[in-house]
């Protein structure tokens, strides 16, 4: 993937993701794993990183890493030019999504799933022990999140 160095070991994001999650369920936090989106056609693209991006996506889907996966690769991406977003869903840089493609990939979280269900019984509105809140919106069946910082005076 993209970064300085070009992360080309699925290994290390494996990794990675178990030790963000180790953390998470220390703190009594679940984790939805999303699936990375194609962006075949924006300049940051090229044949190795969309390896690596197909690696992670097999990782997030098989690998039990997650309390739950969000699939969005197959939510968005264009069916007769896999490694690209749906024409409909491209803001126009190959990357980013306008609101209908930010929709589809709400549509793709599974509301039934044992970590939506835990969002929603917290209540419509609730928070976690780290302050982030969170907001389940069932008409547009999104799950917001926004992070609640807390200040101390100090003497």
């Amino acid at each position: 993937m993209k970064g300085s160095p070009d992360q080309t070991d699925p290994a290390a994001f494996a990794a990675e993701y178990r030790e963000i999650m180790a953390r998470a369920h220390a703190r009594g936090i679940r984790v939805v794993g999303g699936t990375i989106t194609p962006y075949g056609g924006n300049g940051g693209r090229t044949a190795a990183r969309e390896a690596v991006r197909q690696s992670v996506n097999d990782l997030t889907r098989y690998g039990g890493i997650f309390d739950a996966v969000a699939d969005f690769d197959p939510a968005v991406r264009d069916s007769d030019v896999p490694d690209r977003i749906r024409p409909a869903f491209d803001s126009g840089d190959h990357l980013h999504f306008n609101d209908a493609g930010l929709q589809a990939m709400a549509d793709a979280i599974d509301l039934t799933s044992t970590l939506t269900q835990f969002f929603v019984s917290v209540s419509s509105v609730g928070r976690d022990p780290l302050g982030f809140a969170f907001e389940w919106t069932p008409a547009s069946r999104l799950i917001t999140t926004r992070c609640v910082l807390r200040t101390e005076r100090r003497q």
